[in-house]
């Protein structure tokens, strides 16, 4: 319909840009993004497709494609609109959370595509047909509504819908597939059931159904919940209509409900999913073995990793920051419910929301607009303009499920505040003196917990209400998404403008999928001519690198958002700077885990000697990273001196802790990182050579350690590592190896071709621009 944009063809991810094939261990849950009730399908070539459940979101029934398994992109919709009604369209009080449609099958066969999905919504299956799964169109034929069911032909072409719950039933499609031809046979019954299983009492007695033909046996899947846990079942016959014997295929932390399939080369896989709290149902990807002719998981559960062609990408092919500067929406976005297309718009580099009625709540307001979330961490932020919003209006960012919370403008007379609420209810509020405020969401699935934030100046963030507990329930039965809303409380009319939207593991971070954004922008050096600090020289902490844009832009990692130091400089960060005798700024207030980056330009490859000025009540350590690995191990930093019986804490003290390093010539990208809690930090020093004499020693009482020294272990010496080329465009041409003192020559061999390219370390690290000539 012209509302999203339809991404396909060379802008997938996978392996059609990798230059040279090689494993990479890729972690379970394989995606890790609410993908419930998955289906895959095999095409031509590399193509794999796979659909899942959509509920009441539109457009419908997501069509994701990967050429390598790991990384997944949404292609395309089986539909725009499920059904035009109340429900589907939030009105007269109706809605369709926790319906729309349920879990969808896909096929391919002899040139065309099939794809079966049931709604509860509209009591019917319904099945959508194309030759061109990427592109559409697609022609619709409505069924007689089947529980979770499976779409499948037999060698002879003929059609079969396989169902149920409870007992798994098929049942034999007209020629044209308009309709049913004849009634249904049960293939599982409940006393097949009982005796494969062992049991008669679940809580899922048995649904899900998938069948797979293979070497001329019929295999029969379906999800079972009794005992410990959900249950995969798998039942075989040499025949389609009956004759099925039961086993278990998998009974483990209750990974279930899906298939198997097998690539080209040969292996097979299963793709089960399992119920996982607040980010929803997340898919786990096994190989499979066959013995005595049943498929069999190997090693009986869902492994933490597996080897598979490429590495998954940031976001997982799921998410997409997006700008809004095209004409359409990215197909990462889906609307909560039908959309009222006459009000909401791409307009000026913006996403406007006109509000076309009132609400008393979110849960009942139409547009807003929704991208997946994912784990186990990940960040969303957005920046409202209210200035043409009405009194009454309410517009910004929400953490959307059953309990959902948000954080946004309310406009109230002539003046805005910024609002927390959970549900209906607000929590807090803050006046403001502008009509513009930048909102934020940190979701950690780890704790299924969500943080709320919002600023003035879209650098320093306030946390505001409470830590919202992400619990996963039958109502709307999704994962938590962002989403982008405004809706009027007293007059309709008023339009709310959201500049852009980002999303990525953390509030630095962005991740830009193909077509949604510009090229990526690197990180740079702090100073006036973004020139890289000179190795040897002295480097001052508080001149950590100005963030870039996209992945790998993040030059800092602050604990929290506030900055709690008392220097002017760089206040527009969470990095907390402090001013101490003579003038000099130091990082302070320095807790484990943050991290400062500094780009560096390293006159010659060879020892060096690292000197750090620091200050510690005790118990403080740090190490040193380079282009995402380590060089040094754990610094202690030495406890500052005090007077007998002196209790108060001392970090105006400074010593010098050192550590022997070795360096690879050019620019690269170093990282300091706090091992454990309660330091400041002043500066570094390198000088050449290994012990070397330090340039700008600190002078101390102790006849012992005259120049307050703290004894450190050294790390290694660095290695070749491996480093992903991208175009300008963000396509991933391949990968070469270098041990980072060459990289042009390196790129320009692997390109052989004239052109810029963006040249960045697996491990992390600075983003090289290349300009191959």
């Amino acid at each position: 319909m012209g509302l999203f944009r339809n991404f396909v063809k060379s802008a997938v991810l996978g392996a059609a840009f990798v230059g040279a094939a090689s494993a990479a261990t890729v972690s379970n849950p394989w995606i890790y993004s609410d993908v419930p009730d998955l289906c895959i399908a095999k095409g031509e070539g590399d193509n794999y497709y796979m659909v899942s459940t959509t509920m009441h979101y539109a457009p419908g029934v997501p069509i994701m494609k990967s050429t390598d398994l790991s990384n997944w992109r949404t292609v395309n919709y089986a539909y725009q609109t499920l059904v035009n009604n109340n429900k589907m369209n939030l009105e007269g009080g109706e809605n369709a959370y926790g319906k729309g449609s349920w879990a969808s099958a896909i096929r391919y066969h002899k040139g065309k595509w099939y794809i079966l999905t049931p709604s509860y919504t509209t009591n019917k299956t319904h099945l959508y047909i194309t030759d061109d799964i990427e592109n559409g169109p697609f022609v619709e034929k409505q069924l007689p509504f089947y529980h979770d069911p499976s779409f499948f032909m037999d060698d002879d072409g003929s059609a079969y819908v396989i169902y149920g719950g409870g007992q798994l039933n098929i049942v034999k499609l007209k020629a044209d597939l308009s309709g049913p031809d004849g009634g249904s046979t049960v293939l599982v019954s409940e006393s097949l059931r009982n005796q494969t299983s062992g049991t008669s009492s679940y809580i899922v007695a048995l649904e899900g159904a998938h069948m797979e033909k293979v070497d001329g046996k019929y295999y029969l899947f379906g999800i079972s919940w009794y005992g410990p846990c959900r249950t995969e079942l798998v039942f075989r016959s040499d025949k389609l209509m009956g004759g099925y014997s039961g086993k278990v295929f998998l009974q483990k932390n209750g990974v279930a409900q899906g298939s198997i399939f097998q690539t080209d080369a040969g292996k097979w896989y299963a793709y089960l999913f399992r119920d996982s709290g607040g980010i929803g149902r997340i898919p786990y990807l096994m190989e499979v073995e066959w013995k005595d002719g049943w498929p069999t998981v190997v090693g009986g559960a869902a492994p933490a990793t597996l080897n598979l062609e490429n590495e998954v990408d940031p976001g997982y092919g799921m998410v997409t920051s997006d700008d809004f500067d095209g004409d359409e929406l990215p197909l990462e976005w889906q609307w909560n419910h039908n959309p009222d297309n006459k009000n909401w718009a791409l307009k000026d580099g913006k996403l406007r929301i006109t509000t076309g009625r009132t609400d008393s709540k979110l849960y009942t307001a139409k547009n807003t607009l929704t991208q997946r979330t994912y784990g186990p961490k990940c960040s969303g932020r957005t920046l409202v303009s209210g200035k043409d919003m009405k009194d009454g209006d309410v517009a910004g960012l929400v953490a959307l499920a059953d309990s959902l919370g948000f954080v946004a403008l309310e406009k109230s007379g002539n003046s805005f505040e910024v609002v927390y609420y959970e549900r209906e209810y607000k929590l807090k509020s803050v006046a403001i003196n502008g009509d513009e405020a930048y909102f934020r969401i940190d979701f950690d699935f780890t704790k299924d917990r969500a943080k709320f934030y919002y600023s003035l100046n879209g650098s320093s963030w306030t946390q505001i209400g409470n830590e919202l507990k992400l619990p996963y329930t039958l109502g709307m039965f999704v994962g938590y998404r962002f989403g982008l809303f405004n809706f009027a409380k007293k007059t309709a009319g008023g339009t709310a403008a959201f500049d852009w939207f980002k999303v990525g593991d953390n509030e630095n971070d962005e991740i830009y999928l193909d077509n949604a954004a510009a090229e990526p922008v690197p990180q740079t050096a702090h100073n006036a001519t973004q020139t890289p600090w000179a190795i040897p020289g002295q480097i001052e902490a508080e001149d950590f690198d100005d963030p870039g844009k996209g992945k790998g832009g993040p030059s800092y990692s602050d604990g929290d958002s506030d900055n709690k130091g008392d220097s002017d400089y760089r206040k527009d960060t969470p990095v907390d700077l402090y001013v101490k005798s003579g003038d000099r700024i130091v990082v302070g207030y320095i807790q484990k885990d943050e991290w400062l980056e500094y780009t560096i330009n390293v006159a010659k490859a060879g020892d060096y000697t690292m000197f750090a000025a620091v200050a510690s009540d005790g118990g403080s350590s740090f190490k040193l990273s380079l282009d995402g690995k380590d060089l040094t191990d754990e610094i202690t930093v030495p406890k500052a001196n005090k007077a007998a019986g002196d209790s108060a804490q001392n970090f105006d003290d400074y010593s010098k802790v050192k550590a022997n390093v070795t360096l690879p010539a050019g620019e690269h990208i170093l990282r300091f990182t706090a091992t454990a809690d309660w330091f400041d930090i002043d500066y570094f020093n390198f000088a050449e050579g290994k012990d070397a004499t330090d340039p700008a020693p600190i002078k101390t009482e102790d006849p012992q350690n005259p120049d307050g020294i703290g004894l450190v272990k050294f790390a290694e010496e660095r290695g070749v590592q491996n480093y992903r080329v991208f175009d300008l465009k963000g396509h991933m041409l391949g990968m070469i190896r270098s041990n980072g003192m060459d990289i042009v020559n390196a790129t320009r061999q692997f390109v052989k071709s004239n052109g810029v390219y963006i040249v960045k370390p697996v491990s992390g690290g600075l983003l090289h621009k290349v300009n191959v000539r």
